[in-house]
């Protein structure tokens, strides 16, 4: 069976399009931080607790973005009904959730983060018998 008699299901779908949407956004703002990572750090001081950005530099915001990159890669892999997708998406997310804890601390972790990220991954493994 072919990509163009395959179909897909509304759900994997919506899946890839808010991937696709998400992804797409991470990239633009973690791109934006880093080349912007002056402004960036007065923003984080100024609305959030940190009192200083000493744990972070360009280079942070910079994996960020290439993370997402590849976030965004296996989902269009994915919409391709290509496996492998998956597990770049599935990696590429999970170190995404965990990358803030280990370069700054466990304070850093976002449990909504972590939701959505349980989520996208169970909601992609749900379609693994579509994907070839």
């Amino acid at each position: 069976m072919n990509n163009k008699t395959r179909n897909r299901p509304p759900f994997l779908s919506a899946l890839c399009i808010l991937t696709f949407i998400g992804s797409t956004f991470g990239f633009i703002g973690y791109f934006i931080a880093s080349l912007f990572f002056d402004k960036t750090s007065e923003l984080i001081i100024k609305y959030s607790s940190w009192h200083s950005v000493d744990a972070i530099s360009p280079i942070y915001f910079t994996v960020l973005m290439v993370l997402s990159a590849l976030s965004l890669t296996g989902a269009i892999r994915i919409w391709k009904f290509h496996r492998d997708g998956f597990f770049l998406y599935s990696i590429s997310q999970i170190v995404i959730l965990f990358l803030p804890v280990i370069w700054i601390d466990w304070n850093a972790f976002s449990a909504v983060n972590a939701i959505f990220t349980g989520v996208f991954i169970l909601g992609y493994g749900w379609n693994w018998k579509r994907l070839r």
